[in-house]
């Protein structure tokens, strides 16, 4: 019954990749080797390919060197690391050799590097996700394969214009308003209304979340894209008639509409129409939009903490530290969806088989670092690492969690130094002076003062993030 679980985490989906790698691919020919010259595999004019372990992902990919500026030394070195925390094995052959592929990716940057990703599989599940990976991490243009020919063009679009993975992520900031003409007074000071700007953010009970709070913004922390649902209720199905059941259903789809999750999943306020599940849905039950996976995440039978939360007392009574999503009555929550799992069919013996769910993320916080290699680490006084800008950078005492996403996993325990660029400040180079800020830097650990000096031959845990969820470089080195 578990096979029915098509797990596709939230974030990035199974392609979630740094700005340099997507995730996409092409269909594979008879013999299992991608070819055509405009195919996901095949450029006769192409110096070589490289094919490579995703870190995130954990699927393979293969990124060919088509660029009319590659030459076969340059590809040779990229495919050293051709992706962050990937070894690459280089073919001079101008074709990738993958059993099945979900489409092609084509990154043009403009300056005669232009390469071409392709990623391996067969599950048309994770199609979108491919179609995201290419489209908002790698900026490339996405060609689907035959296997994603029906989920990769239709049921709505990547959002245009701004998002994950193309806005810097918004860290969360709290806002007060006064409530709608209409609506009650706040629970805040003065009878605001006060909500966080933040994907686990939720406003006041009986309000609507984007009445208070900026979906835009919050669509710079979660990739979105406008999808069917899982499916629909029938217009004789015996619960619309069940007036207590239907109680909880209007309930549970009020309880949604007041936390940030309606930013994705609302017919009304979602960019190009609700991702899957709708939760602006007064004709059908809901619930029904949801699929299997988004069913075991909600009653809390999978983990999802790796999302990150806000505790109830600072989120307005709303919870997410079990359920999927926020809710001020997590045993009421809980119950419904428990219902509906059962109702699908799905046994204890199934819930037991569910594993953590946050796809990247989960991986981010069971990495295990080791050494730094390549002159990366803080030698001198200086902060080096390989990969491009970033907009954060990390100095944790070895064995500190690793740090992930706001507003609870974001600075672990043993930070020695924290500091990144705001929204719309500029990302930094490599080379920092430890402990010292330049350009749009702010430092945010230790909150005021210079951070303790790193003794040298002690060994400490340097992360840098391109962006939120977006590792360059993960590594233990010695100070020196």
């Amino acid at each position: 019954m578990l096979s029915r679980l098509a797990l596709f985490p939230l974030l990035g989906a199974a392609a979630l990749v740094s700005a340099s790698v997507g995730a996409c691919g092409e269909d594979a020919s008879k013999d299992g080797t991608t070819g055509g010259e405009s195919g996901a595999g095949g450029n006769s004019q192409a110096v070589g390919s490289c094919s490579y372990t995703n870190a995130f992902s954990k699927g393979t990919e293969c990124k060919l060197y088509s660029g009319s500026a590659w030459t076969a030394e340059t590809a040779k070195d990229d495919c050293a690391v051709p992706a962050p925390g990937a070894t690459g094995t280089f073919s001079d052959g101008a074709t990738c050799d993958l059993a099945s592929t979900l489409g092609t990716c084509l990154v043009d940057p403009g300056d005669g590097l232009a390469y071409t990703l392709a990623f391996e599989g067969s599950d048309a599940a994770g199609c979108e996700g491919a179609k995201m990976g290419c489209e908002v991490f790698a900026k490339g243009s996405f060609t689907p394969s035959a296997i994603c020919g029906g989920s990769a063009g239709s049921g709505g679009s990547s959002s245009s214009g701004g998002g994950f993975g193309t806005d810097p992520f918004v860290q969360p900031y709290q806002v007060c308003k006064e409530p709608l003409a209409g609506e009650p007074a706040g629970k805040s000071a003065g009878g605001k209304v006060c909500t966080w700007t933040l994907i686990s953010g939720a406003t006041e009970e009986g309000r609507r979340y984007d009445d208070y709070a900026s979906c835009d913004d919050v669509l710079t922390q979660r990739p979105y894209y406008g999808s069917t649902p899982a499916g629909s209720t029938a217009a004789n199905d015996p619960r619309l008639a069940d007036s207590s059941y239907m109680a909880e259903v209007e309930w549970s789809r009020a309880q949604v509409r007041a936390t940030a999750c309606i930013c994705c999943h609302s017919s009304e306020s979602a960019p190009s129409g609700a991702a899957q599940w709708n939760a602006d849905d007064t004709k059908g039950i809901w619930l029904d939009g949801i699929s299997d996976s988004g069913i075991a995440i909600m009653a809390g039978l999978a983990d999802s903490s790796a999302f990150g939360t806000f505790s109830p007392a600072e989120n307005n009574g709303f919870d997410r530290a079990t359920t999927g999503v926020p809710t001020t009555d997590v045993v009421r929550m809980q119950k419904l969806f428990l219902g509906e799992w059962k109702r699908r069919g799905f046994t204890d013996a199934d819930a037991k088989k569910l594993e953590a769910f946050g796809g990247p993320l989960v991986d981010q916080q069971k990495y295990i670092p080791t050494a730094c290699k390549n002159g990366e680490g803080v030698s001198g006084g200086k902060v080096t690492w390989s990969g491009g800008p970033a907009r954060y950078v990390y100095i944790l005492e070895e064995g500190s969690a690793n740090p992930t996403v706001p507003p609870n996993l974001d600075e672990p325990t043993g930070t020695i130094w924290l500091a990144d660029v705001p929204t719309k400040g500029a990302p930094f180079a490599s080379g920092l002076t430890y402990g010292e800020l330049t350009g749009d830097m702010k430092q945010r650990l230790p909150a005021s003062g210079k951070p303790a000096a790193l003794t040298p031959g002690k060994t400490y845990y340097l992360t840098v993030l391109r962006d939120i969820a977006l590792p360059l470089a993960r590594c233990l080195f010695q100070a020196k």
